[in-house]
């Protein structure tokens, strides 16, 4: 499925027995990762069933979530130089028990703010370290990060059944929260045994200092253009589960099955992007992929049969899927050459993920699920706007 080159298969035979310890521990984080990710909008429905929250804490909820991700991609280099990585590794990474015990236990509207928020600042830490260590380690090796995708999507898919196995086999969602807690301790009982540089980690290929990349519309182009994409990606794991139990009366099980059914499609689109990718231009790539969001989520939001809405979610999946990797690397020239260019990018478009999920909910506790599901089918339109201007630039 994905492409892998008979140098990347050699340079990950010359690992040492420390390094391939590393891998493999990073591997299963990655999985959690998913895990962490999907987990929010599988457990929205329980919320709301449970602890009687409205839409628009739900939207609060998933913003929060994606607060903690911000905050902590702000600070996670600094904490890994004041802490050294392996400590600040660990101890960010145990946010994420801390975040879904408090859940489980209370359903007080502060309580589930502060769970999701610690559980988006494990998020945010192990992302931002994860990714960089396994980079640094194989050396950029394609094969390797290609691998840690497919097991992020490989926790995503597992998450609604998981949820699922614990609230009608187990007979409560709760043991679900335990047992990725319990889970989550053996990632950070793997990272204890990982050897490790404990300095910080590399920068790059970095030149120019200063805030002057703003000045550069490709850059302010591209930023626009991951602020939407991002806001409707998260809108739409956030809320799709709750959209299909609410709005097309499905059960649970349905729902679930329908999140799991994005992530293979987003899966498959990674795969079909990563073949294309090298003989189209990046800014074009984006544009045919915006197009067919808009066109999905155009459809996502209208009054179709459950039949063709299955269809319509593979759709989605499919298109979603190299949005926010090509939109990166269409802005990777910047990025190479302003040192602070890739970090204000991303806290700047993961404000996205922040406004639009909670204007969801408060659009939802109004006037209803499916108008408040026009919020990321009208960022879709804007976000398709944007890309015919990015390859107008080019």
């Amino acid at each position: 499925m994905f492409l892998i080159s008979r140098t990347d298969g050699e340079a990950l035979k010359n690992l040492n027995r420390d390094e391939r310890f590393i891998l493999i521990g990073e591997s299963y984080i990655f999985v959690l990762l998913g895990i962490y990710t999907l987990m929010v909008g599988t457990l929205i429905p329980f919320f709301r069933t449970e602890y009687g929250i409205n839409y628009e804490l739900s939207g609060f909820l998933v913003s929060a979530n994606s607060i903690g991700v911000i905050a902590m991609s702000l600070i996670a280099s600094y904490t890994a130089i004041l802490f050294g990585l392996k400590r600040a590794y660990m101890l960010q990474h145990a946010f994420v028990i801390i975040g879904f015990v408090v859940v489980a236990v209370s359903g007080s509207p502060v309580v589930l703010l502060l769970g999701m928020v610690f559980n988006g600042l494990a998020r945010g830490s192990t992302g931002n370290y994860s990714n960089q260590i396994v980079n640094d380690l194989t050396k950029s090796n394609s094969r390797a990060m290609n691998l840690m995708g497919a097991f992020f999507a490989v926790g995503a898919c597992l998450t609604p059944f998981i949820v699922l196995f614990s609230s009608d086999t187990l007979g409560n969602w709760r043991y679900a929260n335990y047992g990725l807690s319990a889970a989550a301790a053996v990632g950070i009982f793997l990272t204890f045994r990982m050897r490790f540089d404990n300095g910080r980690l590399g920068t790059g290929d970095i030149k120019r200092g200063g805030i002057s990349f703003f000045k550069l519309k490709k850059y302010r182009v591209a930023l626009a253009a991951l602020f939407f994409y991002f806001g409707i990606e998260i809108s739409i794991i956030g809320w799709l589960i709750t959209f299909f139990i609410e709005t097309r009366n499905t059960t649970p099980q349905f729902a679930s099955t329908m999140a799991t059914l994005l992530w293979v499609s987003i899966l498959v689109g990674r795969a079909v992007c990563s073949l294309i990718g090298s003989r189209i231009a990046s800014s074009k790539l984006i544009l045919w992929l915006s197009i067919g969001i808009t066109v999905f989520m155009a459809l996502f939001v209208s009054n179709i049969s459950l039949t063709l809405l299955i269809g319509v979610t593979i759709g989605l999946g499919l298109f979603m899927s190299g949005a926010y990797c090509t939109i990166l690397a269409d802005a990777g020239h910047i990025f190479s050459e302003y040192k602070l260019a890739f970090g204000y990018f991303i806290t700047l478009a993961g404000l996205g993920p922040v406004v639009m999920p909670a204007l969801i909910g408060v659009i939802s506790e109004r006037h209803g699920m499916q108008a408040g599901m026009l919020v990321p089918a009208v960022a879709s339109v804007v976000f398709l706007v944007i890309s015919v201007w990015n390859l107008k630039l080019d």
